[in-house]
């Protein structure tokens, strides 16, 4: 491929990594995080990324919400340099981080408030997304009246509610237990189908990695670079209950799984 259709593509790409690396410096010695990594993105695709502990894939989604700047290289969004916080980048992390002292249906209205929604339509807007992942009923519950799955939903939605060009999600339902996972994935899913989001989700968990995304990222041990890019080519919508029984599903697992056991391997020896 020449230059100019390089030059083409990434100025397609809804987000864009072109030779980014980040190291950080401690008291003794440098870490670096990532290197050599170049990364397309497109408008509503569901990007998953999986990798040995300690591999880059939260500082890289730290580099795209402009948390933090590469040591190297550019990261671009909508064309332009990423150079801080941008609202357009919505970040969900494992920790549903709703505030204690709001109801659910204040939680997940907040964002609208911050940009001067009348209270009313964000209560109406906030009811319906709660609606939509089966908390209607609940809005005026508190966190701590929540079990963990019913907070995560929650805190996804506060941040599809004041849609966001792209949405990080970093190990989202990592600590709950597997039937609520496998819930909450099939609701992910379902909201993303309708809204199309571009998403970037990262796991440790293969299964889920395929399951949900277009693409799966496959990163190396430390240093991280991407090593796999995979299109998984399962028909949607898809049922997360039962796609282990796709042969689609079940070839690209033993294909990925191969490279991703060598790589946990090799960051069991560092």
């Amino acid at each position: 491929m020449n230059n100019d259709l390089n030059a083409q593509t990434r100025s397609n790409a809804l987000l864009s990594m072109e030779g980014v690396a980040k190291q950080f410096s401690g008291r003794d010695r440098q870490v670096v995080a990532l290197q050599n990594t170049d990364l397309e993105i497109f408008a509503g695709e569901f990007i998953t990324v999986v990798g040995p502990s300690g591999c880059g894939k939260s500082t890289l989604l730290n580099l795209i919400a402009g948390l933090m700047a590469p040591s190297e290289g550019t990261v671009r969004f909508k064309g332009k340099p990423v150079v801080g916080v941008d609202r357009s980048i919505g970040y969900i992390t494992q920790q549903d981080n709703l505030f204690p002292w709001l109801t659910l249906r204040d939680n997940v209205a907040f964002p609208l408030e911050l940009v001067g929604v009348p209270e009313k339509e964000r209560h109406d807007r906030a009811h319906s997304w709660l609606e939509r992942v089966g908390l209607a009923g609940f809005e005026k519950a508190y966190p701590h009246e929540l079990s963990g799955g019913m907070r995560q939903r929650g805190n996804i939605v506060r941040t599809l509610i004041y849609e966001p060009s792209i949405i990080l999600m970093d190990e989202p339902f990592g600590p709950l237990d597997a039937q609520t996972r496998i819930s909450l994935q099939e609701t992910l899913l379902s909201i993303w189908e309708s809204t199309r989001s571009t998403v970037v989700f990262i796991t440790h968990d293969l299964t889920e990695a395929i399951a949900l995304g277009d693409r799966v990222i496959l990163m190396s041990a430390r240093p991280g670079r991407i090593v796999r890019d995979d299109k998984v080519e399962i028909s949607r919508p898809r049922d997360v209950f039962f796609i282990q029984s796709d042969p689609q599903f079940r070839r690209l697992y033993d294909e990925i799984w191969q490279d991703l056991a060598a790589q946990v391997h090799e960051h069991a020896n560092h």
